[in-house]
């Protein structure tokens, strides 16, 4: 592993790129951790002003998470999971993240239900436009 060592976070992590016939080339990374209350939260870190303005001006973002890991075949039909998250008018945004209460608690790991290794699809809602695609890992 590159870099130096540093404590896990304990959270999954998706790097989340554009496809390339997107006009936004940047990356941005949508995080899933736990709660205390054993609840499951995805969180959007996005660095990119021009992409967190995207982010911020819609009402809803479309999140799948397929049943495979494989960044060059097409979504299945149907996920393993697919979320609809609305951003509330009250809804503050903490510097460069956004996050959102996931309507069911996902398993964390790696088995038959398990989102690590899985390819994450983010889409504006109403949109077939894709806003990224990555493969969840550990973080």
């Amino acid at each position: 592993m590159c870099g130096p060592s540093r404590p896990s976070s304990g959270n999954r992590i998706a790097i989340m790129f554009h496809p390339s016939a997107a006009p936004i080339t940047s990356s941005y990374s949508l995080s899933f951790r736990e709660t205390d209350s054993s609840q499951t939260k995805a969180v959007f870190r996005i660095d990119d002003s021009l992409i967190l303005d995207h982010f911020q001006t819609c009402t809803g973002i479309d999140l799948r998470i397929e049943r495979h890991g494989d960044l060059t075949s097409k979504t299945s039909h149907p996920p393993l999971h697919r979320f609809k998250l609305r951003r509330s008018p009250e809804m503050t945004d903490c510097d460069s993240a956004m996050e959102f209460d996931l309507p069911e608690r996902l398993d964390l790991g790696i088995s038959d239900t398990g989102i690590v290794g899985r390819q994450v699809t983010v889409t504006m809602e109403g949109s077939s436009l894709v806003m990224g695609r990555g493969i969840v890992g550990f973080d």
